[in-house]
């Protein structure tokens, strides 16, 4: 038993000593959104401009609304959604049904704006954006996971770090037809609540870099652009289960529901 257990942990130092990181890319293929220099998404029309950011861990959704007009505007959080596979999910947190199109305002030559005047409460999920003025939230956070990419399916490769440290990854790159996570944004602004803009925003993952580089050890500069995030995956323990199968005894159901059950992989044929 003594033995077993020292077993056990000796397999539990030498298997969970590191995490594995993927910093992953986005892009867009609407013509009307620039990325401009610092990865940040742009769309820009007359009364307003539009900035979606991602950076940090997980992919934080980061939304930056300016009002460039004289008028009031309003971001109606709670009319507005996230969707990701035909699931749509509200800035304001409410999981929604999801189906048919959308107006989009791409931009706001015909819109009319009304006068402001008088006071009103707004609902928590509406943002007051006075003019010459800006709002910026953090409504939801993306958190993908990554497991089921074939580990095969990537390609071996450098990249500089901190201090000029050529550090080790694995890279894949995707368009929009194989990309591993594709998803929409619609936001709603209005001046006038009865007359409200729909502006549509599409991305999907375009690079996917897999390594056990830390974001301490990769250039600022990388970490700091609007197009990037990166997810963190605590070291398995593939080689725990092999080992404990070849052990036996009672140790297995503890650990099983301590660790869960091995990850299932899913391998591509035209790789």
């Amino acid at each position: 038993m003594k033995y077993l257990f020292f077993t056990l942990s000796t397999i539990l130092i030498f298997t969970s000593c590191s995490s594995t990181f993927f910093y992953s890319t986005l892009n867009t293929p609407n013509e009307y959104v620039e990325k401009v220099d610092n990865g940040d998404f742009l769309l820009e029309t007359d009364s307003l401009w539009i900035a979606y950011c991602f950076k940090g861990q997980d992919g934080p959704v980061q939304i930056t609304v300016f009002n460039k007009s004289d008028k009031p505007l309003y971001v109606d959080w709670g009319k507005s959604a996230l969707i990701i596979d035909n699931v749509a999910t509200t800035y304001s947190g409410e999981e929604i049904s999801y189906s048919g199109d959308w107006d989009s305002a791409i931009n706001s030559n015909s819109s009319s704006w009304g006068t402001f005047s008088g006071a009103a409460s707004l609902p928590k999920s509406v943002s007051f954006v006075p003019p010459q003025t800006m709002v910026s939230e953090i409504p939801l956070i993306l958190s993908p996971k990554f497991d089921h990419i074939n580990k095969k399916s990537y390609k071996n490769a450098t990249m500089g770090g901190q201090g000029d440290v050529a550090l080790k990854i694995r890279r894949r790159d995707f368009d929009q037809t194989d990309t591993p996570l594709a998803f929409k944004s619609y936001l709603t602004i209005y001046s006038q609540p009865d007359k409200p803009m729909v502006f549509e925003q599409d991305f999907y993952l375009s690079s996917l870099i897999r390594t056990e580089a830390k974001p301490s050890e990769m250039f600022n500069q990388l970490l700091d652009r609007g197009d990037l995030f990166y997810v963190e995956k605590p070291a398995n323990n593939d080689a725990l289960y092999t080992t404990l199968g070849i052990i036996g005894g009672a140790g297995l159901i503890v650990v099983g529901v301590m660790y869960g059950e091995p990850e299932k992989t899913t391998y591509y044929d035209d790789y």
